[in-house]
């Protein structure tokens, strides 16, 4: 995974990045309503329906963010800000990533792999259409982001009280659904439908599955 998204703006799949994004961007809002949401509802409703207010603070939060840079900075500026969010939600997603990965792996081999496979096409085609960082420091501390997310499942998490992980994965599940609906998903004639359908279909069938 690592490896993959430090190398991804090598890859070259740009004569068909409109496609692969559409199924990466299926993916994703697949993985957000059938596997995180439905988790992250379960706990919060034994805990607090006041959790549930963590996923409209990372929309929010991160669409203040936005709005706010593309505003009240000069267009060099923005360029900048703008790596450094999608550097921060990248580093986010894949932690989550890793702590999920841990709970695939514990169920079996196969599991594992089958979530494997299209999260690490989701890795591969999702720096495509964004700009990257040229810093060295910060691509290898975002690829190294899943490996920070297993070790934390791994180490820290059962230690965590279930309120503080549950408010944690509300944040970043708001910050997915923004970006994932913001920037992922291909705009007008870029986007492909059936592409897009292929994607919720065969990652729906694969939670279905598991």
């Amino acid at each position: 995974m690592g490896l993959t998204h430090y190398f991804s703006e090598f890859i070259e799949l740009k004569k068909y990045c409109n496609e692969l994004v559409s199924i990466s961007a299926g993916i994703s809002l697949t993985y957000i309503f059938l596997r995180l949401f439905p988790e992250f509802s379960k706990g919060a409703s034994q805990e607090s329906q006041f959790l549930f207010l963590s996923i409209i603070i990372g929309f929010t939060l991160l669409h203040v963010i936005e709005n706010h840079i593309y505003k009240h900075t000069s267009r060099y500026e923005r360029f900048k800000e703008l790596m450094i969010e999608d550097s921060i939600i990248s580093f986010l997603y894949h932690f989550v990533i890793g702590m999920m990965m841990v709970s695939f792996f514990s169920r079996g081999l196969s599991h594992g792999i089958l979530f494997f496979i299209p999260v690490i096409l989701y890795t591969a085609v999702s720096t495509l259409p964004v700009d990257r960082t040229t810093s060295n420091t910060i691509k290898i501390i975002v690829a190294s982001s899943t490996l920070l997310g297993i070790l934390f499942s791994l180490f820290i998490y059962k230690q965590m009280s279930q309120i503080i992980y549950l408010t944690l994965l509300g944040l970043i599940i708001g910050i997915l659904s923004f970006t994932v609906t913001r920037h992922l998903i291909p705009k007008g004639k870029k986007g492909k439908p059936l592409f897009f359908l292929i994607g919720v279909i065969a990652y729906s069938a694969l939670i279905f599955l598991l």
